[in-house]
């Protein structure tokens, strides 16, 4: 497979309609009616309404898990790894089954994998079965995402990818801004349980949707091989990583001797160049293969390469807001579960109608500006939360998380759609995959890595006498959090003024 180039494809003639909902799909070369284009559209974007609520709903409910099955802070961030990892298995799978099965066959299975996911969810009886729960529908939703985002690069011209991806953006932003209100609603009024029972109405909705309104497309490139050596080694590292990760709660919480602070410095160093080295040398083995899981040569498309920095590091953000704001309002503030999904609700609200308005611009002005202005408010903000962690309120969380959002929905969703119209239409799906496994997997070793430290951190302050060790903890992860996306500013630099 050749490098993959800033797309030159030929742009077919399109409609001045200012909906993207009702652009004549035929424009787009694959011979869908309006008709089809719009159930195609609606589909899709309630099968990405599972999956996002699911995961939104369950975020205010780890410290009701930790609470109920008796973890610490640790365990409880699986909630959030399982479904990562998990879905990094599945963004791999993505490509190949989008090129070797029909596209509804494949979204067919996702989907019913959640609603498996969501029935074991609900029959849990112990921490590990919500884990194993949060695996299978990551692994389902690791699917399901980059195959609606290739399909609408499919049957969507360039012309109106920033639109359409606006309109994906929004609806996915207040699935997320809901969810937490929801799932504290659940978890206040019913049991923890429910937040999985909630999903699967509208899982067997989407089946049904899917089975009677997706056309049966197939990929022309049905022989391609799978990279089965690539797939199980990345596996294998992910899981050996994580294992790793997880026995650092032992070896930093437990009093030891100075000769031992050495061996374990020197054994941790050790392993670290270990896994950095072992990377490298899949990244390079996939960058040699004529059909590899994940088409890293991709990346050779600057513009999609500083996209995805800006992409990765504001879900870094996003992700350890999601799981420390729940800590902090709850454990910290001694508040209800119902107020942590209100500060979020918020701030998604105010991230979706940015999303919305910057979707319009990015297809006029491109995403350079946008960009920068967004990362600069989102580490901003950040710095704000921060500081008002000093003596937190209520009212002053969902201002800052507010202005957050502003800086969210500029700087994620139009860098990343420039990202992808810069990829030829046949290579979007493989895009969306990268992209997202790139997304999931450091943000699953930074989440791993702020519990521990939160955990060893909180530890040593209250050790020390003081009374507000974990707030103290959280405060120092989003300074550094805000400094991270900073370093973001020279990437958005790099992208284009105009698509």
């Amino acid at each position: 497979m050749s490098n993959a180039p800033i797309n030159k494809a030929p742009i077919d003639k399109v409609s001045t309609t200012e909906s993207p909902i009702n652009e004549a799909s035929n424009s787009s070369g694959n011979g869908f009616t309006d008709k089809q284009v719009q159930q195609v559209l609606l589909t899709l974007l309630l099968g990405g309404t599972v999956v996002s609520f699911s995961n939104s709903a369950l975020n205010p409910a780890i410290p009701v898990f930790m609470s109920v099955f008796d973890v610490d802070i640790v365990m409880g961030g699986w909630v959030l790894n399982a479904y990562v990892l998990a879905m990094s298995v599945g963004l791999m799978l993505s490509g190949y089954l989008n090129k070797k099965f029909p596209f509804k066959h494949v979204y067919l299975a996702a989907i019913f994998g959640f609603m498996l996911g969501s029935v074991i969810g609900m029959l849990a009886s112990s921490m590990s079965f919500v884990i194993i729960a949060r695996a299978i529908q990551g692994l389902s939703g690791g699917l399901i995402i980059p195959l609606s985002i290739g399909m609408l690069y499919q049957i969507y011209p360039q012309q109106q990818h920033g639109r359409v991806m606006a309109i994906w953006g929004i609806v996915i932003m207040m699935s997320l801004a809901f969810g937490p209100l929801v799932g504290a609603y659940l978890v206040e009024q019913f049991a923890w349980w429910t937040l999985f029972a909630i999903t699967l109405p509208l899982s067997v909705a989407v089946m049904a949707m899917v089975w009677r309104l997706i056309p049966d497309m197939r990929s022309h490139d049905q022989e391609t091989p799978f990279d089965i050596i690539g797939f199980v080694s990345l596996i294998i590292w992910l899981l050996a990583m994580m294992i790793w990760l997880s026995t650092l709660k032992i070896d930093f919480t437990h009093g030891i001797s100075r000769r031992d602070d050495l061996l374990k410095i020197v054994a941790l160093g050790a392993l670290s160049i270990l896994f950095l080295l072992s990377a490298v040398a899949w990244w390079a083995y996939e960058r040699r293969q004529r059909h590899p899981l994940l088409n890293v040569r991709l990346f050779n498309n600057k513009t999609y390469l500083h996209s995805n920095i800006i992409s990765i590091s504001q879900t870094v953000g996003l992700m350890l807001c999601l799981l420390l704001l729940p800590v902090l309002i709850q454990d910290v503030m001694g508040e209800s579960a119902l107020w942590t999904g209100v500060v979020l609700m918020v701030a998604t609200l105010v991230a979706s109608i940015t999303t919305h308005y910057a979707g319009k611009m990015v297809d006029k002005q491109g995403a350079r500006g946008i960009g920068i202005v967004g990362i600069a408010i989102s580490a901003l903000s950040t710095l704000m939360l921060a500081w008002c962690l000093y003596q937190p309120t209520l009212w002053l969380l969902i201002l800052t998380m507010s202005v957050r959002g502003v800086g969210v929905g500029l700087a994620y969703l139009p860098t990343t759609t420039v990202g992808f119209s810069s990829l030829p239409k046949d290579s979007v799906t493989e895009g969306a995959a990268l992209n997202n496994i790139s997304r999931r997997i450091i943000s699953t070793i930074v989440i791993t890595l702020t519990t521990l430290y939160i955990h060893s951190r909180s530890a040593q302050l209250l050790a020390a006498g003081s009374d507000v060790g974990i707030a103290s903890a959280i405060q120092e992860i989003l300074v550094i959090i805000a400094l991270m996306l900073l370093f973001t500013l020279p990437s958005a630099c790099k992208l284009p003024r105009a698509p």
